[in-house]
């Protein structure tokens, strides 16, 4: 066994690392605070708007997972900070499930681990609310209503930024190596890199750069045409019709899940090809599509993109001695047996 040992030390490499120091380094345009990054934003935003904001940051809106964590955030807020972020209420990532009266994370749908505000905050007024926290009063929560325009605050996971030596015995010196995402580096330099970070290969949902593709010139136009194995193509445009019901923002949701958006009709052709298919080809029951009512400016918009609706196509029995706060929290849905007419849903 003696032997046997100092085989295994006489065998061991010639390379040692000895690390210097390990920083936790963040995307641009995200502050470090622990082991995490935040992002601030400037400009306010509904809560959907934040949601998919911090999506295209390659990060979700605020999730608390310990009040260590939320005691650091605190902490960052107070110290010294107020110039460069703002004190007032930002979103996080917690809305209310009204059809089962709970507060949930709205990236991943987990439950909110129960607390005094959940405890407090129930019931029928809640509906249609999310979480905001408020800076300038210790980072308390508050259930605001989710059409509120206000800043955000969205998190991602941060890259170890390691700088370490190697000592080489072989060669007897020191030689200095940088190991970080943003450099760089031989694929050997990268095979030590993530030896010393106990990895084996690069983690896949490291934060990075939203990568868009380039155009491919060589493509045929008529190539835009072609829907994915689960869409139908109507008139040059793709569609899914779901086989199962669900509210407007579970429907806005799991579209944007699948890379897509609850339908924006823009013309009187699109109504009239839906309105076709639908009528022969589907069941006939009433379809969500992707038009709120935003009772603030008193005007209809498509969720997405904030644009007023410059195609009506409106029941005119259903807008009849309508007022604005009777269409707060409506949506649109298309109801195929009605004739080139879209009805507001509650």
């Amino acid at each position: 066994m003696k032997e046997l040992a100092l085989l295994l030390v006489l065998g061991t490499s010639l390379t040692v690392p000895q690390t210097i120091k390990t920083t936790f380094i963040c995307p641009e345009g995200f502050k470090s605070i622990g082991k995490k990054c935040y992002h601030f934003s400037k400009q306010p935003a509904l809560w959907t708007d934040s949601h998919f904001h911090c999506q295209i940051l390659n990060s979700t809106l605020l999730v608390f997972n310990s009040l260590k964590e939320q005691n650091l955030l605190k902490g960052f807020i107070t110290q010294d900070n107020y110039s460069t972020v703002d004190s007032g209420e930002r979103w996080i990532d917690g809305l209310y499930d009204w059809k089962q009266h709970k507060w949930k994370w709205g990236s991943s749908g987990k439950p909110i681990q129960e607390n005094s505000f959940t405890r407090k905050h129930t019931g029928e007024a809640f509906r249609w609310n999310c979480i905001a926290i408020n800076q300038a009063n210790n980072n308390r929560w508050v259930a605001r209503k989710c059409s509120d325009q206000k800043p955000f605050i969205c998190e991602t996971s941060t890259n170890a930024y390691v700088e370490f030596k190697l000592y080489s015995r072989k060669k007897r010196k020191f030689n200095l190596t940088k190991c970080s995402s943003g450099l760089p580096l031989l694929d050997y330099e990268k095979r030590k890199c993530l030896k010393l970070l106990g990895r084996t290969e690069v983690q896949e949902n490291e934060p990075a750069p939203l990568t868009v593709p380039e155009d491919n010139p060589g493509k045929s136009h008529h190539a835009n045409w072609i829907c994915p194995a689960h869409m139908i193509n109507l008139d040059n445009r793709c569609y899914t019709f779901s086989d199962h019901s669900s509210t407007w923002q579970d429907a806005h949701f799991e579209c944007r899940r699948n890379d897509s958006r609850l339908a924006s009709i823009k013309s009187k052709k699109q109504d009239y090809n839906l309105r076709m298919f639908l009528n022969n080809f589907i069941e006939k029951q009433d379809r969500w599509i992707g038009g709120m009512y935003d009772w603030k400016s008193g005007k209809w918009r498509w969720a997405m993109t904030g644009q007023p609706l410059s195609y009506r196509g409106f029941s005119k029995a259903a807008m009849k001695s309508r007022s604005s706060q009777d269409l707060a929290w409506n949506s649109i849905f298309m109801d195929p047996a009605l004739d080139n007419h879209n009805v507001d849903f509650f």
